[in-house]
């Protein structure tokens, strides 16, 4: 018998695991703005002046309060200001220089900044308390009817605190808080007026930021009514660019519950960013430049369903939440946004009032939920740079928002990843060509755990080794996947980006196609996305379907998390473009943005170009 060696070969399919969506993390340190690290004064403050007692507190999770809030309205201070006995209808300049008066109003002031850190301090008016002597007939009894005068007590005001503190102010004022809410004390022209006087005399005696409007609503309603609130912005910023030094506004989020569930909305993401490029659209029309921006509050704000004083974990995971969320956004923007305050308070109780939902601690220094915010961000210094990453162009809404951040001291890499997500999301991390390769790490998580409770994790072992590089996200969480890198793996090249804006804002749609020209100095560029910011009513069907550069058509997209498309009249959203720099011409390059169906309603509000270098 003759026998046959026969082989067998087993044939196993290989095990594929599903991703929802992929992030992609470049060999390149990225600069947008000022600089590529990360800096802590820009980002990690918070409002108010801190209670003497709870500043070490505060500085122990690298915070500082940053924003004085309503010097003019405590203690009467503009209200009990006696007038000036040599001119009549303005404010005495000798008020403010006894010492005394300068001790009670500016002490705590000095207590908050009296340390080695940078000042980074907001301060901030009400503008709506003034003395019964000085006439306010066409202001409600609200406001003087001499805007000049008005100007004054704010000027004498920061002379008082020069005189007290030895020269050392507030690096950055604010005239008037929330003025949009404030329409039936004055209106946009007294509130430019107003601006301008202000900048005026500051500015003729001191190195001061003077920052306006400060709006609130009109910012994450812009577009509402064929944007009727941008015309008053726009107005004031037509009165006041060439003044002021800063544009500041608020941005915030809310929590809406029913029974055992619950939404996140507002105007975070794609509503912020595209106020912050309509703005800086506007700006460089005017001015031919961007101008930088303060985002003097953030955050949660409006609870919908539940008592939003009352003890809750979901208001504190929300308050959470958004306050991460916001800064992911804002840390994408950091060409444009000089820095955020975020509305959080060391401890906010007062007579009347003993909710904790915004405060950091108690009253006798016991932390609350609400430091999870400080510790997820605890160990990002300035010995930290950005490292360019990419969502997927899906031609989706995204679900989560990425960062990278890298330290040669530390020798680490740092992906950090938001959810917008109430499911779990896979998400692929692809680092370009394999310029590093990890496969164990570190993660550090904030989730949202059972009955609500904000949960924070730390240093828990993953390995995307065994998972095809894929790190499971949870639902609404913000992580940050640490992976030891060594200093010579890290990026050796620098991208900085900077943006064009086109030749129009809020330009009607009035077919199916809208036209605009963004103009470019000649320059070798490696990289290239392009924004694009549309509005339309909630009842309008319809999408970007493809866009074209210099007639080259762009097909590549997604767009940013629209988490208020559930509760507002319109749909504002932003759509993002990769643009090949070869379509690239010196001088006027043609846009085009086409639509699925022939439209009379609906606006593009900008569009932006977001062009690389390599440095």
């Amino acid at each position: 018998m003759n026998w046959t060696q026969v082989f067998l070969v087993l044939c196993l399919p290989a095990i594929s695991v599903y991703s929802d969506t992929t992030v992609t993390i470049y060999p390149q340190w990225l600069a947008q703005g000022r600089s590529v690290r990360y800096d802590g004064v820009r980002w990690n403050n918070h409002n108010g002046l801190d209670q003497e007692a709870l500043i070490p507190r505060c500085r122990s999770i690298r915070t500082d309060g940053a924003r004085w809030i309503l010097r003019d309205l405590n203690d009467r201070l503009f209200q009990d200001w006696p007038e000036d006995p040599n001119r009549s209808g303005y404010p005495d300049p000798n008020y403010l220089k006894n010492a005394t008066k300068q001790q009670e109003l500016f002490s705590a002031y000095l207590a908050n900044i009296n340390s080695d850190r940078e000042n980074g301090m907001f301060m901030m008016l009400s503008a709506t308390y003034f003395p019964t002597w000085i006439n306010q007939s066409e202001h409600n009894g609200r406001f003087p009817n001499n805007v000049d005068a008005a100007a004054e007590f704010m000027l004498l005001l920061v002379e008082g605190i020069y005189d007290y503190t030895k020269g050392r102010i507030p690096p950055y004022f604010e005239p008037v808080n929330e003025p949009d809410a404030k329409y039936k004390i004055f209106n946009f022209t007294t509130v430019s007026i107003l601006h301008k006087l202000v900048a005026e005399k500051l500015h003729a005696r001191f190195h001061i930021n003077v920052a306006g409007p400060t709006v609130s609503g009109y910012s994450g309603l812009t577009d509402r009514n064929d944007f009727s609130f941008w015309t008053q912005v726009s107005q004031f910023m037509d009165a006041t660019l060439e003044y002021l030094d800063v544009f500041s506004f608020h941005s915030y989020n809310s929590l809406i519950v029913s029974d055992k569930s619950h939404r996140l909305a507002g105007m975070n993401e794609a509503r912020l960013v595209a106020f912050v490029d309509l703005v800086e659209n506007y700006a460089h029309l005017k001015k031919g430049k961007i101008i930088p921006i303060v985002i003097s509050e953030y955050g949660r704000d409006i609870v919908i369903g539940i008592d939003k004083f009352a003890p809750s974990p979901i208001v504190d995971f929300a308050t959470i939440y958004h306050s991460n969320a916001h800064r992911f956004t804002q840390l994408s923007l950091r060409e444009y946004i000089d820095r955020s305050v975020v509305f959080l308070l060391a401890n906010e109780k007062y007579p009347g009032h003993d909710s904790l939902n915004w405060s950091l601690f108690t009253l006798q220094g016991k932390a609350t939920n609400i430091v999870d915010v400080y510790y997820f961000w605890y160990n990002f210094t300035s010995e930290y740079s950005f490292i360019r990453t990419t969502s997927e162009y899906d031609g989706e809404e995204r679900t989560v928002s990425p960062l990278a951040m890298g330290s040669s001291l530390s020798n680490e890499t740092v992906v950090l990843l938001h959810s917008y997500s109430q499911k779990t999301q896979k998400v692929k991390l692809v680092f370009q060509n394999g310029w590093i390769k990890p496969t164990t790490g570190e993660a550090t998580c904030i989730t949202i755990k059972d009955n609500w409770y904000p949960v924070i994790t730390f240093n828990e072992p993953f390995d995307i080794g065994k998972t095809q590089r894929i790190v499971d996200l949870p639902p609404e969480a913000t992580c940050r996947f640490t992976f030891k890198t060594p200093s010579d793996q890290q990026p050796k090249v620098t991208l900085n980006e900077t943006t064009y804006y086109g030749s129009d804002t809020v330009i009607p749609i009035k077919s199916d196609v809208v036209s605009t020209v963004i103009s470019l100095p000649k320059g070798q560029y490696n990289s290239a996305r392009l924004r694009v910011s549309t509005s339309w009513p909630i009842n309008v069907t319809n999408n970007v379907s493809y866009i074209t550069f210099n007639l080259h058509p762009l097909h590549s997209f997604y767009k940013l998390y629209d988490s208020d498309k559930l509760d507002s009249p319109t749909y504002w959203q932003v759509w993002e473009f990769v643009v090949a720099t070869s379509t690239f011409v010196t001088g006027a390059n043609q846009v085009q943005i086409h639509f699925s169906n022939i439209m009379t309603t609906g606006y593009v509000s900008s569009v932006a170009l977001v062009t690389g270098k390599l440095l």
